[in-house]
């Protein structure tokens, strides 16, 4: 019988597996998806506001926050030749190093690291984030109380991860039945279930969002057409985001949003 660090490693086995045979569709510039996710990040940072400190990007893969961030004019790093005036230290982590590999600019420093054991001291940062990360990770309960732990006093968490839609669940099962880069612990999020999730390391949840009621599958649904191959992908992108923004307003969500964003807050 299994213990259960046997069971764990095997499922950390599993998501390594499934990221390395992601590695090439995280690069493609004609995958709309990938373009889609940095034109959506930058909203997703401001989220957190003010912040005191270092910021952590967890799960970063190959850096698609610091790369969206420093095309605005945020965020800073080695991969940039150095900091940039105004801009918050970003700090990303991913524990495959194939992916870090590819990280471009944005970023102070790029550490290859597990989620449910962080290498940081406690109360390191000001403010993390972490976008499309807790349905990859296997124990996402460890990683948000490691997530937790890092942060200072008053820090802030943003979360964003797929929405639990019964239709889409069960497209998704059949399209993925024999893709490689998906594993059984990948997964979706009731909104009470996500709420309970970010809570369970004893922050504070301010809200949770349901966002973005039509890139994330139109992007998708273009990106198994392969639309992306005509050289639009970029545009394309940006007129999905544009769109989500639009039927979110100025409230910033709807009810039909696909995806989940949260934000929690570690006590003061």
């Amino acid at each position: 019988m299994s213990t259960e660090a046997e069971r764990a490693d095997e499922r950390m086995a599993a998501e390594w597996e499934a990221q390395a045979h992601a590695h090439a569709l995280y690069i493609d510039p004609a995958f709309i998806m990938n373009s889609w996710e940095k034109a959506v990040l930058p909203r997703l940072f401001d989220w957190i506001g003010a912040v005191d400190g270092p910021v952590l990007d967890a799960g970063c893969g190959v850096g698609k926050l610091g790369t969206a961030l420093s095309h605005r004019g945020g965020g800073n790093g080695a991969a940039a030749g150095g900091p940039q005036p105004g801009g918050p230290q970003i700090v990303g982590f991913d524990f495959q190093g194939t992916l870090l590999a590819e990280a471009g600019p944005g970023y102070a420093a790029l550490v290859e690291a597990d989620v449910h054991h962080l290498p940081f001291k406690s109360q390191s940062f000001g403010a993390a984030i972490a976008s499309n990360s807790l349905h990859h990770f296997p124990d996402a309960n460890q990683a948000m109380r490691e997530l937790a732990r890092v942060l200072r006093p008053g820090g802030v968490l943003v979360t964003y991860d797929p929405r639990f839609v019964v239709p889409l669940e069960a497209l998704k099962k059949m399209l993925r039945k024999n893709d490689g880069a998906f594993t059984k612990d990948h997964k979706a999020f009731r909104v009470d279930e996500y709420r309970d999730l970010l809570g369970s390391s004893g922050l504070h949840v301010d809200e949770v969002r349901t966002v973005d009621a039509l890139g994330p599958l139109l992007a998708t649904a273009f990106d198994y057409l392969k639309v992306g191959r005509l050289g639009l992908a970029p545009r394309i992108a940006g007129n999905l985001a544009a769109l989500d923004d639009f039927i979110c307003g100025a409230d910033g969500r709807t009810a039909a949003g696909l995806m989940l964003a949260g934000r929690a807050v570690k006590a003061s």
